[in-house]
């Protein structure tokens, strides 16, 4: 009769640090903003906006030629 076998026990995983991976992260992949900051940016979009529609406005009102540089038409064509 042979002797049984050992079982041999699984190996442990290798233990990871509870802060996550040891790399630097890459701020220019990550996608977290303040909020603060995204909502003034926001405002300020708007702001823009309300100033070119009342440039249009007030142009188609009094039959005045805008020039796009006057009311900061990028891309417009």
């Amino acid at each position: 009769m042979r002797a049984p076998q050992a079982v041999r026990p699984h190996p442990l995983p290798t233990p990871r640090s509870p802060y996550g991976l040891d790399l630097p992260l890459n701020g220019e992949e990550s996608a977290l903003v303040r909020p603060y900051l995204r909502a003034h940016e926001d405002q300020q979009v708007r702001a823009r906006q309300r100033q070119r529609q009342l440039a249009l406005v007030l142009a188609a009102d009094f039959g005045i030629d805008l020039d796009a540089h006057l009311f900061a038409a990028e891309g417009a064509a």
